[in-house]
């Protein structure tokens, strides 16, 4: 006969596998997720950099061209990011703390 002891640790390990197969099935699904994610991203961007511009994608200096804008259009894109992050770290931004908490704490 099966005591209880035993049955807790069957279920137990029933529960551990369990959980190992869903956690891996987990992160196999936000892998594939964060794929889709960065293909979309790059579609988008390479329809955003093409766009406006009348390349013929039919010849192979026409998709030359395509790729190299694409390329300085997201080269552009970290200069950018880079240049935005530069000038919100040279913000001064211990004194809008300082008026806000002289707001909400008033001084005695």
């Amino acid at each position: 006969m099966v005591n209880a002891f035993q049955f807790i640790i069957v279920i137990v390990l029933i529960a551990i596998i369990f959980l190992f197969v869903k956690v891996k099935y987990l992160k196999h699904k936000i892998s594939w997720i964060i794929i889709l994610f960065l293909v979309l991203l790059f579609y988008v961007g390479f329809l955003a950099s093409t766009s406006g511009t009348k390349i013929d994608f039919s010849t192979f200096e026409g998709s030359q061209t395509a790729i190299k804008l694409y390329f300085a259009w997201m080269g552009q894109s970290f200069h950018n990011m880079r240049t935005l992050t530069g000038e919100a770290i040279k913000l001064d931004w211990g004194t809008n703390t300082t008026q806000i908490k002289e707001r909400i704490i008033p001084k005695k």
